[in-house]
């Protein structure tokens, strides 16, 4: 963070005192007050043209704007270092609704409505992701199928972060292969047809921090690099596996959360299955698993084997309570019925442990 704290100095003139993670964004304290900072892929840089397109259906949106950009000395949105991509975004005067979940659930599904008339996603296709996720989620299994075979065949020194990947591979394995069944299962791909009705953008992974809302009443979408086109069930179950890493397993929030969703744009009942299975897939886990394997042997001695530790085993046990009683309450709130997945928190109610989790299943 120390260079990227010098290049946005540099880049943007601004001095940074201090500066704190919140979700997706970086909270920035200056000398010109705060401001929001994101990061993505440097290939992001492209979507200028869909930022403009998506932002202008957006700002039809009563009480709803998108959030401007801080330019560069030399009038840029962004900076790039390695392949990465910054840009910064002046900060609103926050104020906090009395019922969070429920008005970020309203919010984000006027989002989605108002990107349901968007046209021009094939001119993008590098940028669509609606209809993909077997796809998408087989080539992230395949990566870390790959990961472990080569630990296997290269023989390299064994570190505890490659202890412990190949410790959980059997469980983390199957569950994503349990996700991606559960999917096709639901009728995914009719799912993403049909709802494309109800909006046509999300965020690549939405979480805390992109939607703000200022103490004048007002409300912003920020994190623009991020959109992406999909379907709004991309979203919704993002936020949910942010909230429950964040706070815990509370029904009541993911409740409100849904209630205030629907109260804008009701979902269909199979989309509460798709929701499921993407609580269901350790994407997280697989990330962290991948960006580790990316690392060179100097990188690897140089990461903090504990702090890995904790955020692996975070995907895997803090989202354990979320799977078993999701189906149950979308049930008793929402007189929706899902299909459960027994086998995954049956090993885990009775040890504990991910170790119990994969027993349960392979026993």
């Amino acid at each position: 963070m120390e260079r990227i704290r010098t290049i946005l100095q540099d880049e943007f003139g601004i001095t940074i005192y201090d500066q704190q993670q919140r979700g997706a964004q970086t909270v920035l304290q200056t000398d010109r007050g705060l401001y929001y900072l994101y990061s993505c892929p440097a290939a992001y840089r492209q979507k200028q043209r869909l930022i403009e397109l998506v932002s202008r259906h957006v700002e039809a949106v009563p009480n709803l704007r998108p959030l401007s950009f801080s330019e560069t000395l030399l009038g840029k949105r962004h900076v790039q270092n390695g392949g990465d991509l910054y840009y910064v975004q002046p900060a609103v005067r926050e104020a906090t609704p009395d019922n969070l979940p429920f008005v970020t659930g309203q919010t984000i599904a006027e989002f989605h409505q108002a990107t349901a008339t968007v046209k021009g996603e094939l001119f993008f296709p590098q940028f669509r992701s609606l209809g993909g996720w077997p796809s998408m989620w087989r080539k992230r299994l395949r990566r870390y199928e790959s990961y472990r075979d080569q630990i296997e065949e290269n023989g390299r020194e064994i570190t505890p972060i490659d202890e412990h990947l190949l410790t959980t591979y059997t469980y983390v394995h199957h569950l994503g292969d349990t996700a991606i069944q559960y999917l096709n299962d639901c009728g995914y791909q009719k799912v993403a047809k049909e709802t494309v009705k109800y909006g046509r953008v999300a965020y690549q992974n939405f979480d805390h921090g992109f939607v703000l809302f200022d103490e004048d009443g007002s409300r912003f979408v920020s994190g623009q690099y991020a959109w992406v086109f999909d379907m709004r069930t991309r979203d919704i179950g993002q936020w949910l596996k942010a909230d429950i890493r964040l706070h815990g397993w509370h029904p009541e929030r993911v409740s409100s959360f849904l209630e205030g969703y629907n109260s804008v744009s009701a979902l269909q009942e199979a989309e509460y299955a798709v929701i499921y299975a993407l609580l269901l897939f350790p994407g997280r886990f697989l990330r962290y698993a991948e960006m580790y394997d990316r690392l060179d042997l100097q990188g690897r001695e140089q990461w903090d084997d504990h702090e890995w530790q904790e955020q692996l085993d975070e995907e895997l046990l803090t989202l354990g309570d979320a799977v078993r009683d999701f189906p149950s309450v979308i049930e008793e709130r929402f007189g929706v019925r899902i299909r459960p997945i027994d086998w995954l928190w049956r090993g885990r109610k009775a040890e504990g442990t991910v170790e119990a989790a994969t027993a349960a299943k392979t026993g």
